[in-house]
């Protein structure tokens, strides 16, 4: 774009630096690795939109609006103007958004209820609200979607009696607009108009400023979705989050937040979800948004800033290059998700939450009294999963350089957590968390072949000694129903942060599943430290349905705590063999104690 028609030049190479290139790949980066990356973005774009104009061509259907190349004749007199407000437009994530998708639409890749001409016409709304960014006179007819004109970073009107696709005109002289509805002129800015809120925090001089993004029809990440205006109460309270998130990430950890002040543009409100479990979502697309759940507090909006923002800086690096080149056999474990992960999915999640282990390191070396227990507890069960995950990922063939440098790099950093120590409580209680989740996910999602459990079973029955574990080899197969196999751990943060609502779960555990996704009775007993009924818990549960993941995954914690051995030993590595060789036995006629099952198949 620009005077001398920028986007007709042949694409720029861009590189980083060396330095920025290390400290992306040990899992940071400073705030010029992500001026960098923003100059990646731009070019990105471009590219996105000239990919877009090529495919359109100058005669496709627009059906009311005027041809797709009068937009583009816009937008460039606009950058003309003002290139620096241009940029920043071309800089909204929701542009890069709407981009991707409207190729996908193009290319037949994605659905759409929608005629062609309401998604095309967001280029014909991005660049009136360029023209009035820059304060140049126009007129422009632009989109109306679900009874909505929308002006990208501006705003939006609602035109009422519009059909759900329908259109209008914009005009604006010297920065000022107005937008034409059924009712009148709606002054940009002005009365009947929805102004896109935004939030300006600042902690000891750093300043985070972002849009709370809730009107922009590509603001979900996917699929365009209709807006919907914060209420008064919602705008104070995520405003209120938002202070006091960014003062916690400033004042313990400034080399995590210093970076968002620069890179990060829009937060899109999501409802809140259930406890402990925020949803989060964040796409390469769109470089400087995060989508997210209405958070309980401060810290938990904190740490769901710091995950999305890793997502956010391995996206743009995607830009510049592939991690790797193909995927393994079958999909592999990722400690914090329930579903089997592809490589590339993998690879993302780990470079999240080795971000996620070094803010809760920070805050360890800060916090106090119960704040510091959860920091100590978390630090903890990060660190373990990330050094789990990053040791299976540096044996992947499918890794590129760049993807082999990404791995070395996050190690070298994890290999840095492990001298720190952590009281043994809060250690005790991460590993068991860990232990569950993995336990859960193997009973979930793998299988041992038919031959290997008949094998098992009818030496059970016979009283032989059993076959040799080394010929195991499960297979995988997706549960689809698998959730909440992170439930032991989301106790034990009920426990550490809330104990007063903690003992309330207790006091009436019945419910305790629809309370907490994945949870039983039993798991309430064993985080409150009360075994024995725990393990009756585990017990009963198996006798009334020996299939229950949960209740294998805990009576294998209870007995690597109480009874050290065999038994214990099987739960935690083939948990998944002694549920089906149970079942087995069962089906056979033949009877078979939980324990004693385990302790079989576990011996030496």
């Amino acid at each position: 774009m620009g005077g001398d028609a920028t986007v007709n030049r042949p694409p720029r190479q861009h590189r980083l630096d060396e330095q920025h290139v290390s400290a992306l790949c040990s899992g940071g980066g400073d705030v010029d690795t992500i001026a960098q990356l923003l100059a990646v973005e731009r070019s990105w774009r471009l590219l996105q939109l000239r990919a877009l104009l090529d495919i359109v061509g100058p005669d496709h259907d627009t059906g009311p609006l005027p041809p797709v190349g009068d937009a583009w004749d816009l937008l460039i007199e606009a950058e003309r103007h003002n290139p620096a407000k241009v940029d920043d437009l071309l800089l909204h994530p929701q542009v890069g958004v709407w981009a991707g998708y409207t190729l996908r639409l193009l290319r037949g890749t994605a659905p759409s209820t929608a005629p062609l001409w309401v998604d095309l016409g967001y280029l014909h709304s991005l660049a009136a609200a360029a023209a009035l960014c820059a304060g140049i006179d126009f007129r422009m007819i632009v989109p109306v979607r679900d009874g909505f004109a929308v002006l990208p970073t501006l705003g939006a009107v609602a035109v009422p009696e519009a059909e759900r696709w329908d259109s209008t005109e914009v005009h604006g002289s010297a920065g000022h607009g107005a937008v034409g509805t059924p009712a009148g002129e709606v002054r940009v800015g002005g009365d009947g108009w929805q102004t896109m809120p935004s939030v300006r925090v600042q902690a000891d001089g750093h300043t985070l400023a972002v849009r709370l993004d809730c009107l922009d029809p590509y603001r979900n990440l996917r699929a365009p979705t209709p807006p919907r205006a914060l209420s008064e109460p919602e705008l104070g309270h995520w405003h209120g989050l938002l202070t006091q998130a960014w003062e916690l990430l400033v004042k313990t950890s400034p080399a995590l937040a210093l970076p968002m002040a620069r890179g990060l543009f829009s937060v899109v409100p999501q409802p809140p979800t259930e406890r402990f479990r925020t949803m989060s979502a964040s796409a390469g697309d769109a470089f400087g948004c995060m989508m997210m759940s209405e958070p309980r507090d401060a810290t938990e909006l904190a740490v769901t800033m710091v995950h999305e923002f890793q997502h956010i800086k391995l996206g743009a690096l995607l830009h510049l290059a592939p991690l790797h080149t193909g995927e393994p056999a079958r999909r592999l474990y990722a400690p914090w998700r329930d579903d089997p992960r592809p490589l590339g999915g993998l690879l993302q999640g780990v470079y999240a939450f080795a971000g996620i282990t070094e803010f809760w390191r920070s805050v360890s070396r800060w916090a106090t009294d119960g704040a510091g227990t959860l920091a100590h507890f978390e630090f903890a069960r990060w660190r373990r999963q990330v050094r789990t995950v990053l040791a299976l990922l540096a044996q992947m063939p499918q890794l590129t350089e760049v993807g082999r440098r990404l791995v070395a790099g996050l190690t070298a950093t994890a290999d840095r957590w492990q001298t720190d120590s952590v009281p043994d409580q809060p250690l005790a209680a991460a590993h068991d968390a860990v232990a569950d989740h993995r336990a859960r996910w193997r009973l979930h999602h793998l299988r041992p072949p038919a031959e290997v459990v008949t094998a098992f079973t009818k030496c059970w029955n016979a009283g032989a000694e059993r076959p040799d574990l080394a010929a195991v080899a499960p297979a995988l197969e997706a549960d689809p129903n698998a959730q909440g196999l992170d439930a032991r751990a989301v106790l034990e943060l009920w426990r550490l942060t809330d104990s007063a609502g903690f003992e309330r779960l207790r006091a009436d555990p019945a419910p305790i599943g629809t309370r907490v996704t994945g949870a039983a009775p039993a798991d309430l007993a064993l985080v409150a430290g009360d075994r024995e009924n725990a393990r009756r818990g585990y017990l009963q549960e198996l006798s009334t349905d020996s299939d229950r993941p949960g209740a294998w995954a805990g009576l294998g914690l209870i007995l690597a705590d109480t009874l050290p051995g065999p038994a214990a030993d099987a739960l935690r590595d083939h948990p998944e063999l002694v549920r089906a060789v149970h079942r087995a036995v069962r089906m056979c006629g033949g009877a078979a104690d939980p324990v004693q099952l385990a302790a079989w198949i576990g011996s030496r």
